[in-house]
């Protein structure tokens, strides 16, 4: 992908923003991929029932509402008192919304739907998790290459990797349907860009992301000390 975005014609407008769509979703395109060369068509259809038919937890899905936006707001409260002269909402273009909605069916059926479970069959609710954070984490690197983030790398991985027991707690609790944790990374994604966590909308200062990071990570270690 990094290879064809050298080529003038993928470097802005549409095709530019086709491939980000398509870089976004190699994960889950990867997982059904796999899915359908060893189970073929019924593997696939029962991979999919799983992941959006099966075992609905409307109280899981709400709380994947509620925990990212709880975060983010106090993110940006703590931000305020640091900050006087911050402001609370940001604007977010057209472009912006597609992309943070895309996350909503992008992603999550190979991180959390494939790679989580099979990763969760050999360990724990600690390791799996950190594991799940990392490769999670690193595969971002293209869109550091590309200048599309702005996050700095080890507090961006860090995050990931914090956010990961929340989406691991959510699908646990679901029996592995990833609806709960489709709507985290989508919440987490519009909170973020509303209420400019980036350095990229504070004139570079790491300070909001390092507090957003910092509650991510207070919200993963209650998971852990609970065990869920």
């Amino acid at each position: 992908m990094l290879s064809t975005k050298n080529f003038g014609f993928f470097q802005s407008g549409a095709p530019n923003f086709i491939l980000y769509g398509v870089e976004a979703a190699v994960p889950t395109l990867s997982a059904l991929l796999v899915t359908m060369l060893l189970g073929g068509r019924k593997g696939i259809a029962a991979f999919l029932r799983k992941l959006y038919v099966n075992n609905i937890k409307i109280l899981y899905i709400i709380s994947a509402i509620i925990i990212p936006m709880a975060i983010l707001t106090a993110t940006k409260l703590s931000l305020l008192l640091f900050e006087n002269n911050a402001h609370f909402f940001s604007d977010i273009s057209s472009r912006k919304l597609i992309i943070i909605l895309w996350a909503l069916i992008a992603e999550e059926i190979g991180w959390r739907g494939f790679l989580q479970e099979k990763i969760g069959e050999k360990f724990g609710y600690i390791a799996t998790p950190l594991f799940v954070g990392s490769i999670w984490a690193l595969w971002h690197y293209h869109f550091f290459w590309t200048g599309a983030m702005s996050a700095p790398i080890p507090l961006f991985a860090l995050g990931c990797i914090a956010e990961s027991y929340g989406y691991y707690w959510v699908t646990t609790k679901s029996k592995g349907n990833i609806i709960p944790a489709s709507v985290w990374h989508f919440t987490s994604n519009l909170f973020i860009n509303l209420f400019a966590i980036d350095p990229l909308y504070n004139d570079g200062s790491v300070l909001p992301y390092l507090l957003y990071v910092g509650f991510t990570l207070l919200m993963a270690v209650i998971l852990v000390i609970r065990k869920y």
